[in-house]
């Protein structure tokens, strides 16, 4: 069967084109997808990002803290291993968070595991503000990686299921909006508190408002479509189906409901089969799923190793390193240029494409990166303390905080939203299992990268240490370019089609043409999931 459009005139493809119709498997076409959606899935896709202000505000906040802390803990001042250690156990706790989020997400929902993500955000909040030991601050960060861990798991995986075709990129870039909001609001009050006497207890202690809110919001929101006609509420399901199509007419919301309930079938006969170890090896085994994961993993690895989160957790102390004054206000700039470029890619992500983004982003920040290691060579440090040897540091530390504001704009444009779109790509019956891979992919080399940057900075030197992260950088540009496909206008119906033809690059963009020749006509494999 052709692609056609509204008129019925099928789509001729070029020369050396991939022939899509050669594959295409048409059932029901999805046009409840170009109808408008309401204003309450965009109030879903808010109130679960809170999720992802918490994600944001407890990985930004330690920063700051690292900086003021002094000897309240141990009544002694802490040394740069503890620092490491301190900040690399939330990324330990979240690596654990996303992992039994992964295997409870399918069994009891999306809401719950969401839930339990704020409950452990407040605990985590008051034991850290109320710790007096370096044990007990570890404790409390471990617990609230767990909350940021879950959050991380289940938030883009939610709002992907709940988001119309059309605005799935700009739906779950919320998430992204909300997490560079917590980063900035971590950073102000950091900065508001930096004076009071045993300010860092009110930087970490008022995480727990914003996680009492998303318990709160919480309420408000349906389960997912998808979860919940996989238990076989199907009156729920249709019901949450008209609430976030409110334009639709009764034969689109059968055919949506349709739609779903083949992938769900499929989904439900694989899960009654297998156990939940031979579910874990399907993401290898089944070469289509194998291929996605890689993408889909491999995008969150670069987004982890191209050195973004040591201006996370470590800013202020870098700034402090090469001689500013006031280090937390100026590590209050990158936050808020993560922000602005952050809201930018909302705005395109949709528009032109998960990977054209990706492509016209990534090669700035192997630049950026590359320049602030040559500018390092002209500031006097002791690389052994990483302490200034002179007060006269001038060009090259204003040079170092430029660049980190370029790095800082190229990855929020692009690879800081992209990679929680991934999930995207993965079928139905592995996408909790999977989005857990995506994690630990995500919380695994973060606490290689929290828990080595002062390290590397002392052993490799401050240029050898950006010099390195620089060449992840234009890795990751390479593997964007070989092996990461468009799926931006597809329904996650029509995504795992793309994986059954490699790493369907060439597929996808064909598919996109197809689709822009076509006007409003769906793309291949509508009802296949």
């Amino acid at each position: 069967m052709d692609y056609s459009t509204e008129k019925g005139q099928p789509v001729q493809l070029e020369k050396g084109d991939v022939d899509l119709n050669e594959h295409a498997d048409y059932g029901v076409l999805d046009t409840i997808e170009d109808t408008k959606p309401g204003a309450f899935v965009w109030m879903c896709a808010a109130a679960t990002a809170i999720g992802g202000m918490l994600f944001g505000y407890d990985t930004g906040v330690i920063s700051g803290v690292l900086v003021v802390i002094g000897s309240s803990l141990n009544n002694r001042p802490i040394t740069d291993s503890e620092k490491e250690m301190i900040t690399a156990l939330c990324a330990a706790g979240a690596f654990i968070g996303a992992i039994v989020a992964g295997i409870t997400s399918d069994r009891f929902g999306r809401k719950p595991a969401i839930w339990f993500a704020s409950v452990l955000f407040t605990i985590g909040a008051v034991v850290q503000a109320s710790s007096y030991t370096i044990a007990q601050m570890g404790v409390g960060r471990v617990l609230v990686g767990l909350g940021v861990g879950s959050a991380s798991m289940i938030v883009p995986m939610y709002i992907a299921e709940i988001s119309p075709a059309r605005f799935r990129g700009r739906m779950i870039s919320i998430d992204m909006i909300f997490l560079g909001t917590g980063s900035v609001l971590a950073y102000a009050l950091d900065a508001a508190f930096q004076h009071v006497h045993e300010g860092w207890r009110y930087m970490v202690g008022l995480g727990a408002v914003p996680s009492i809110l998303l318990g709160c919001f919480l309420f408000l929101c349906p389960e997912s479509p998808r979860h919940l006609l996989y238990h076989g509420q199907t009156a729920k399901c249709e019901r949450t189906i008209r609430r976030i199509y409110p334009n639709a007419s009764e034969e689109q919301i059968a055919q949506k409901m349709l739609s779903i309930e083949v992938g769900v079938t499929q989904a439900k006969a694989l899960n009654e089969e297998i156990s939940t170890r031979k579910s874990l090896s399907m993401l290898f085994m089944i070469p289509a799923n194998r291929r996605a994961g890689i993408a889909a993993c491999g995008l969150m690895f670069f987004q982890q190793f191209c050195g973004f989160n040591t201006l996370m957790y470590y800013s202020s102390t870098l700034f402090a390193i090469v001689g500013f004054k006031n280090p937390i206000a100026v590590g209050t700039t990158t936050a808020c240029v993560n922000w602005i470029f952050t809201c930018l890619s909302i705005v395109l992500i949709d528009r032109i494409g998960r990977r054209r983004l990706l492509l016209w982003t990534m090669w700035g920040m192997p630049v950026a990166l590359t320049i602030a290691a040559i500018a390092f060579h002209w500031i006097p440090l002791d690389q052994h303390t990483l302490k200034l040897t002179s007060d006269n540091v001038g060009w090259p530390a204003d040079l170092v905080l430029v660049m980190m504001i370029l790095f800082v704009a190229f990855y929020a444009a692009g690879l800081g939203c992209v990679p929680w779109q991934a999930n995207e790509f993965l079928p139905m019956e592995v996408r909790a299992m999977g989005t857990m891979w995506i994690n630990m992919f995500n919380w695994g080399p973060n606490i290689v990268v929290s828990s080595t940057f002062l390290s590397m900075m002392k052993g490799m030197s401050p240029s050898g240490t950006f010099g390195f992260y620089a060449v992840l950088c234009l890795l990751g540009w390479i593997f964007v370019y070989f092996c990461f496909p468009e799926a931006s206008n597809m329904t996650l119906e029509e995504v795992r089609k793309v994986f059954e033809h490699g790493y369907g690059v060439k597929y996808a963009e064909q598919w996109r043409k197809a689709y822009k020749h076509g006007d409003k006509a769906r793309g291949p494999g509508s009802v296949s999931e």
